[in-house]
């Protein structure tokens, strides 16, 4: 059966359609909310009260991260299913490009909140280490280093993708696919390797991680609480009581960006747990007498999952601005500036 036999087939499937309208008008929405957020992400954390500490930037460079994966990955996605035709089909050398690219930068977003949350980790349940192992430099090592590595994992699409021809109903069309010599790598074992790197191992270690982080917060919590209450009665002297104030001061902001952060990761951990459990469902799925009709629903399901992934790289921006107090601090400060510089007038 050729391809455009199976499309028209397909599209006698309600759960077909279905996917075809949702990959209409849900992409643009999430690009266009995500492009703007994102945008607003980066240039707050690039501020200069915001550059100090190690984890705003990752913050930034996982503002850039996302609005790429939008770009190559969703943007692409509508363009196809408005045009019919897919942009990497164009021409051998975007085929291979989109796919190093798209998977690089998919895989550098969830790998740059598993740095945040290893930062995070240490930090919390490591305090003493902390200035030494969570600053920008190292920060920046690791950042360079993630993506040089992701890069070189995803670096033989330069080699196993091409432009092959099929032949539909009465012509030959391109399409980016798989070499003939490596189909059984791109189309059988890689999909399990990526989810492998976006999905499963990254589950397991933020998961894991934030545990661990929740738990000693809870625990530093009760031991103040306690230290609180059994010297209540006792003096304190002028002296002694900035430092501490100081203590706490920096206590409740740790506390802050933990809790931020432990809002991103856990929305990562949403986000994705169902395209995991589907990709695990299509592997056992038993394809019965109708494999049309099953497809359709496989499509549609994976349609909503892939179009949820995408979601969580376009909803940083309202994550930070609801947990993040600096954040929403340094947003009305450029909203202000902005506004006073438009209208001088204005007294802020």
């Amino acid at each position: 059966m050729v391809l455009q036999d199976v499309f028209e087939e397909m599209m006698q499937y309600e759960a077909y359609r279905a996917h075809k309208s949702i990959l209409l008008y849900v992409p643009p929405f999430l690009v266009v909310i995500g492009s703007i957020g994102n945008l607003l992400s980066l240039v707050i954390m690039t501020r200069k009260p915001m550059r100090k500490l190690s984890t705003y930037n990752y913050l930034a460079v996982l503002a850039i991260t996302d609005t790429l994966v939008l770009y190559i990955g969703l943007l692409r996605l509508w363009v196809g299913a408005l045009t019919g035709k897919e942009v990497h089909d164009h021409a051998v050398w975007i085929c291979k490009l989109i796919n190093v690219l798209g998977y690089t930068v998919s895989d550098y977003s969830v790998w740059l909140i598993i740095a945040m949350t290893v930062e995070r980790w240490i930090a919390v349940c490591m305090p003493l280490k902390a200035p030494s192992m969570c600053n920008r430099r190292r920060a920046a090592l690791v950042i360079m280093g993630v993506l040089a590595l992701l890069f070189a994992i995803n670096l033989h699409f330069f080699w196993t993708t091409e432009i092959r021809h099929y032949r539909t109903s009465g012509s030959i069309q391109q399409q980016c696919d798989s070499g003939e010599s490596f189909e059984k790598l791109n189309k059988l074992v890689w999909p399990w390797v990526d989810a492998f790197i976006y999905s499963f191992f990254p589950f397991v270690v933020i998961l894991s991680l934030n545990g661990l982080i929740i738990h000693n917060v809870v625990l530093s919590k009760k031991k103040r609480h306690g230290l609180t209450a059994g010297s209540g009665a006792s003096w304190v002297n002028k002296n002694s009581a900035k430092p501490r104030n100081q203590r706490s001061s920096h206590s409740e902001s740790s506390t802050k960006l933990t809790v931020m952060l432990l809002t991103i990761s856990f929305t990562f951990l949403l986000t994705t747990l169902p395209m995991n459990v589907l990709l695990i469902v299509k592997a056992f799925i038993t394809q019965g007498t109708a494999p049309m009709r099953i497809a359709a629903k496989m499509t549609l399901a994976r349609t909503i999952t892939e179009l949820l992934m995408y979601f969580n790289h376009s909803m940083n921006f309202f994550l930070y601005c609801a947990t993040g107090e600096k954040f929403r601090q340094q947003l009305l400060l450029l909203v202000c500036r902005g506004r006073a510089q438009t209208n001088p007038n204005v007294r802020w």
